[in-house]
């Protein structure tokens, strides 16, 4: 028992090893190796290289040296460590428990200094904080077994893409507008649309935040309102009340007072707004020339003579940028110097849309990191509401049916009722419920292709259970971030029938018309318009802002966030490590909105997430700043140091021995030698705090990812492949664990670096 105990401690030192930096922190420090003093030794713990990452289950091994006593060489070894994980996007971190140490090896040293290690530990094992930095720990992913969605079967179709040189806002409405009279008034609105738009007598009027604009008919033209009828005034008055509440968007574009045109659309479409005469100016080190009078991304490559746009996460071009037509080209077809775009540049951010980039892999990883949460056993604290009667169609090519006259995710599988809410799993008897916890949820359901609106689903999973607790979790894919062409993308591309009555309207996800753009830290962020000057366009009032429960545009974010400020003069044009908020993170692309990125935190689910370890205590170890990071261990346990010259020296009993080896990289197993350790892996202490009061039973065979069918396009090979390259494998540790580093260095506060570039935001 007390090596066991004194292994689990080595762990959680370890995973130390990538603790949360302090806040302002040098750009120069090191967050590691970690050091601890115990027992008058040092424990120099160097970072972990993931082996394995799936579900919410880890496997690592990592480098340690153990220093007795001053003037005394170190003892270097490997620990191997695994347990479970849960994370937060909202806070980029990532926390351990039920850690323990399946073996170590120390090649230097003897059974007796192994133990003596063991014994230095015991005491320190309960005292550790189990919480790491995720952009540090993101690319050292990339060569571990995880959970990494497959390419699904999207659609890329072209939106309509309107270009305007003149201010203009993009009104979207969910095909031939259908109205909806409004209560105790002689008014109607127009239901599928985010916007509001009222209709009185024979006059429609549009509202912003400032000004309300009127037409004859929904299309237009549109046109400043002067005195506002009587009915339409109330309106305006209630929607003042609310925003009272509300917080506002930076007025970056106070000078700018021009009335800007109503685009209205009833197919989906995006509108790029070019302030004048398009202006292109080049881009360092490359043959491609950037417009820089727009806030659209939208770039024209010299050798083929065509604008590229980027929509959605997608690349179209075109020979005429004003009138089109427009193609689609897959992320790993676009020109092969796009790949030459400077990462630190003004338009740096697009390398994640080109296939093969660093940063095109390190958003790969990130569809593989789920958020997770405990949640607590019981009845669901809310309903599912239908309009009328429960109506269920077919899923199509399965044996499934789901609910189409409700806003909610409810799927009829193998005799019983599944109800997907919040990033969590309901399961009833019945269409009505009541409704409980799900613990169980059949492989079917991970079928659903992506051409039903409940695709979104298949991305959430239960993990494990104890009689208290079930644990679960989502990948991007249940907010719209899938893989195409070795990229992340937005939105399936389907367009999915909505639900209306005369009571209800119930929209469905949407691809187009809210200029989503990918952030490297915060996943999609997106804008409900796109406006200059001083107008904001935001979304509907009172009970309606939800439409009846609609689910209209990027996700399912509802309520809706504050309107999107756009415009090129939004002040955000800077590149992948560019543009921060006091807080340290980067400001979004385009100035778009982002609600709350972990669902588990949000109203609804608050009281049902159960509490986990106070974070706020408990000891973290010191910087060894007297050290490199540079210590690495293979899979038989060898352990190597990298120099400057990309050389490796392996460590022995001598000491380092210059060029000594190579690194073993093709064999999986763990060392055949090993200290004396029980057959079975010991349970975790249940005096633990941040550990279940029983283990959790192991998750439920599903598959490990969303079923969907292969892309027909070839693709280019720049995505990991299914098996460990045979050689290099230390190198690779080396490039991912230096990308680790430069992410979370750049996402963080610092004196020496510029504020977020405001002003005019043209490209320089």
């Amino acid at each position: 028992m007390k090596y066991n105990k004194a292994l689990t401690a080595l762990a959680c030192t370890l995973i130390l090893a990538a603790a949360i930096p302090t806040p302002a922190q040098d750009e120069g420090e090191k967050d590691w190796p970690k050091m601890v003093e115990a027992m008058g030794a040092s424990i120099t713990m160097y970072q972990p290289q993931i082996d394995s990452w799936e579900g919410n289950t880890f496997e690592a091994r990592a480098a340690v040296s153990v220093v007795g006593s001053a003037g005394k060489a170190p003892v270097f070894g490997a620990v191997w460590i695994s347990g479970h994980f849960t994370t937060d996007k909202a806070t980029r971190t990532v926390s351990f428990y039920d850690v323990t140490i399946p073996a170590v090896r120390f090649p230097d040293a003897g059974e007796e200094k192994e133990q003596k290690l063991i014994d230095i530990l015991e005491d320190e094992m309960d005292d550790w904080v189990y919480e790491v930095d995720l952009d540090i720990l993101l690319p050292t992913l990339e060569l571990a077994d995880r959970d990494a969605p497959g390419e699904a079967d999207l659609k890329h179709d072209v939106p309509k893409i309107i270009v305007k040189h003149q201010p203009a806002v993009l009104i979207l409405i969910d095909g031939e507008p259908k109205m909806q009279e409004i209560k105790d008034s002689k008014l109607e609105r127009v239901v599928n649309t985010p916007y509001t738009i009222i209709k009185d007598g024979r006059d429609y009027f549009l509202a912003s935040d400032t000004q309300w604009f009127t037409a004859k008919a929904v299309m237009g033209p549109w046109k400043a309102a002067g005195k506002l009828p009587k009915d339409i005034a109330k309106i305006d008055s209630q929607m003042k009340d609310q925003a009272k509440d509300q917080p506002q968007p930076e007025d970056s574009q106070a000078g700018d007072t021009r009335t800007p045109e109503i685009v209205v659309s009833t197919e989906p479409a995006e509108l790029i707004f070019i302030d004048g005469k398009t202006t292109m100016e080049p881009i360092q080190g490359n043959d491609i020339l950037g417009v820089s009078n727009t806030d659209s991304d939208v770039i024209f490559d010299i050798g083929t003579q065509k604008f590229y746009v980027l929509l959605s996460g997608r690349w179209f071009h075109s020979s005429d940028l004003d009138n089109g037509p427009w193609q689609w080209v897959a992320n790993d077809e676009v020109p092969i110097s796009f790949s030459d775009i400077p990462s630190d540049s003004d338009v740096g951010y697009l390398r994640a849309s080109i296939a093969g980039t660093d940063e095109s892999k390190d958003a790969l990883l990130e569809q593989s990191i789920p958020q997770t949460a405990g949640v607590k056993r019981g009845n669901a604290e809310s309903n599912v509401e239908y309009d009328g009667q429960p109506k269920f169609e077919s899923v199509e090519t399965t044996t499934m049916q789901y609910a189409v006259n409700t806003s909610s995710s409810v799927i009829l599988a193998e005799g019983a009722y599944y109800w997907c809410e919040q990033g969590v799993w309901y399961v009833s008897a019945t269409s009505t419920g009541p409704w409980v916890v799900c613990e169980n949820v059949p492989d079917v359901i991970y079928t659903i292709p992506p051409s039903n609106p409940l695709y979104n689903v298949t991305y959430v999973k239960v993990y494990q259970s104890t009689p208290e607790v079930i644990y679960v979790g989502y990948t991007p894919g249940y907010t719209g971030s899938y893989v195409s062409h070795s990229c992340v993308v937005y939105g399936t591309g389907y367009y999915y029938n909505p639900w209306y009555s005369p009571y209800h309207y119930y929209a469905r996800p949407s691809t187009w018309g809210f200029h989503v753009r990918w952030n490297p830290w915060y996943g999609w962020s997106f804008g409900l318009s796109y406006s200059a000057g001083p107008f904001h366009f935001g979304v509907g009032w009172g009970s309606y802002g939800r439409y009846g429960g609609a689910w209209f545009g990027p996700g399912f974010y509802r309520p809706y966030p504050m309107p999107y400020r756009g415009g090129y003069r939004a002040g955000y044009r800077a590149g992948y490590y560019h543009g921060r908020h006091a807080s340290g993170r980067p400001v979004h692309y385009g100035g778009g909105n982002r609600v709350n990125n972990n669902i588990y935190n949000r109203p609804a689910n608050r009281d049902r997430v159960a509490t986990t370890r106070d974070r706020s205590t408990g000891q973290r170890p010191a910087v060894a700043r007297d050290k490199a990071n540079n210590v690495y261990t293979d899979r038989q346990g060898n352990v190597f140091k990298r120099n400057d010259n990309g050389s490796w020296d392996k460590r022995d009993k001598s000491g380092w021995t210059p060029n000594g080896g190579t690194p073993s990289s093709g064999d999986r197993t763990r060392p055949t030698t090993r200290p004396t350790t029980p057959s079975t892996r010991p349970s975790t202490p249940s005096t633990r705090p941040s550990t279940p009061s029983t283990r959790p039973s192991s998750p439920s065979t599903r598959p490990s990812t969303p079923s969907t069918r292969p892309s027909t396009r070839p693709s280019t090979g720049s995505s990991r492949p299914s098996t460990r390259p045979s050689s290099g494998s230390l190198n690779r540790d080396y490039s991912s664990r230096q990308r680790g580093s430069s992410r979370s260095t750049a996402s963080r506060p610092s004196s020496s670096r510029s504020a977020p570039r405001g002003g005019g935001g043209r490209r320089r």
